[in-house]
């Protein structure tokens, strides 16, 4: 035992060592072109990130995030950005990220925000009589509003979203890039193309041709990125360095440089070895929380065959209960997973029902044995232990990605979401990691059948809102909207499918993962909502 913990211990400390290199690494060596500041306006009101480069006076460029996003999603472009002359702002639309609020309900109130952004950027030294202004998604319909109202914006390109024909016409002197991925799950590159060729009156438009000059702020492109979709238009190489290029060309700038896999690598890498650091502390939970033997032997496929239609069947109940969880917690993202929640309760419920008519055992006797209630505060102190930790762990690895932070503003939905979410929880272990988990001795299929399983789940859920959602006509952009957020969700999930698992063969209890799990999921949803 004891030389197990030196080596873990050993194993952790040259870990640590490699991450605390790639993290200079990271600031000294791929940054050191440019400086990054963040800070609040309107009594902070408005979070933003600036990104400044050496140069003391340097061109502006404003970065606008979609919906359900945050100024961390535009971090490497605004990174290339800075790193090639150009000074980038970014910044949080209220409801979203670390701002307060809820989403703009007027011009008025959007322009007045831009407004407090442009001028705080020129207390950073910025030039502000040709602005850019890039924006993704919902973000890309604000830039193309605040385009046409401000004569100062010169250069407008839009990510992952469509030109608005009653916005946008060949009239207004503003260069325009269209940048989209072939693989977009809300915007329709035909239609796309369309209202591209109506707004600039063009015909038979070659992808990535520029048309009209800069000098006369009429060059037009549009570009689709062959192998991106709606969020990865944000990070992938080629689209980045595409914007980097159309900008640097539209300020004449010299010298472009490109590090954006670089960066990437390194943010990729950083994750990783966060994740690891966080298995290995995980896995120095003590092991004598009352350890037994499988209760199950020789399980049936029938089961998990009847999960998958059931949840098939129960997924359209989440519909009916986003309207109702909108007026207790008005976040659509976790109103939206947690109508998830209550369906898969139904669902793994009666799966436990059927197992029951299989073989004979109940499901109080699964609680009785997996769900431990034996030294409990014990388990509650080593269940807050890992939500801290899995918490902390989930920040350091997406905060170049997607805030995961909880603003102070959030806390009372984070805390009346937890009850709401421990129900789930509690059945999620139960039949995951316990019924499951028991579909083969295999060590390494034990810890990630569960895994696979649930994904193909989530997708069998999100399949049977997809047929009741269009034929209740819900618009494309709203269920491929939908979709996002169950990859979204899959990738957080993935993770804490992991570490449920290595819990689980430790302890042989479900009691820690069910209440730390709860409390991760209640921290995480209300962070990443939207609040409407």
């Amino acid at each position: 035992m004891q030389n197990t913990l030196k080596n873990t211990i050993i194993l952790i400390t040259i870990i640590l060592i490699i991450f605390v290199s790639i993290s200079i690494y990271s600031d000294y060596k791929i940054n050191y072109r440019f400086n990054a500041y963040e800070g609040s306006l309107d009594n902070g009101r408005i979070y933003y990130k600036v990104y400044i480069p050496k140069n003391i006076e340097a061109h502006l460029a404003v970065l606008i995030h979609g919906f359900g996003g945050s100024s961390e999603m535009m971090d490497i472009m605004a990174s290339a950005l800075a790193e090639n002359g150009v000074m980038a702002i970014a910044y949080d639309i209220p409801g979203h990220g670390k701002s307060v609020g809820s989403l703009y309900k007027n011009f008025s109130n959007m322009y007045k925000d831009f407004l407090l952004v442009i001028e705080k950027a020129k207390e950073f030294g910025a030039v502000t009589d040709s602005i850019t202004i890039i924006g993704h998604s919902m973000g890309a319909g604000f830039a193309q509003i605040i385009a046409k109202n401000d004569t100062r914006v010169k250069c407008l390109i839009i990510l992952g979203s469509s030109p608005n024909t009653q916005i946008l016409n060949k009239d207004i002197k503003v260069n325009l890039l269209v940048l989209n991925g072939k693989n977009d799950e809300i915007v329709d590159i035909k239609r796309c193309l369309k209202a591209f060729e109506n707004i600039t009156g063009l015909k038979n438009v070659t992808f990535g041709k520029i048309y009209g000059s800069f000098k006369e702020n009429d060059a037009r492109e549009f570009y689709v990125s062959e192998l991106n979709d709606h969020l990865t238009i944000l990070y992938s190489e080629e689209s980045v360095n595409k914007v980097v290029s159309w900008v640097t060309e539209y300020y004449n700038l010299e010298n472009v440089r490109m590090s954006t896999s670089q960066r990437l690598i390194v943010y990729i890498l950083t994750s990783i070895i966060t994740f690891v650091l966080a298995i290995l502390a995980i896995k120095l939970i003590p092991s004598k929380l009352s350890k037994d033997e499988n209760l199950f032997k020789n399980l049936s496929r029938k089961p998990i065959i009847a999960y998958f239609i059931l949840t098939f069947l129960t997924a359209p109940i989440a519909l009916l209960l986003q309207t109702p969880l909108s007026i207790i917690l008005p976040l659509f993202i976790s109103d939206f997973i947690i109508a998830f929640f209550y369906t898969q309760i139904v669902a793994i419920f009666l799966t436990f029902y059927i197992y029951k008519k299989i073989s004979k055992i109940s499901i109080k006797e699964i609680i009785k044995k997996y769900f431990k209630m034996d030294n409990l505060i014990r388990r509650c102190i080593i269940s807050l232990f890992i939500f801290l930790l899995t918490y902390l762990t989930y920040i350091l690895m997406f905060k170049n990605f997607l805030n995961i932070q909880l603003p102070f503003h959030r806390y009372l939905y984070f805390l009346s979401s937890i009850p709401m979410i421990l129900p789930y929880t509690f059945f999620n272990e139960l039949f995951f990691r316990v019924l499951v988990g028991s579909l083969t001795s295999k060590k390494w299929y034990n810890f990630f059948t569960p895994i696979i399983l649930r994904i193909t789940g989530l997708l069998t859920f999100y399949s049977s809102i997809m047929i009741i959602a269009t034929s209740l006509s819900y618009s494309g952009g709203m269920i491929g909207y939908l979709l996002i957020v169950v990859y979204m969700f899959a990738i957080l999930q993935i993770g804490l499918d992991i570490i449920s698992s290595t819990i689980f063969t430790k302890t042989g209890s479900i009691t820690e993962q069910a209440i730390s799990t709860a409390i991760m999921y209640s921290a995480i949803l209300t962070s990443i909502s939207p609040m409407i």
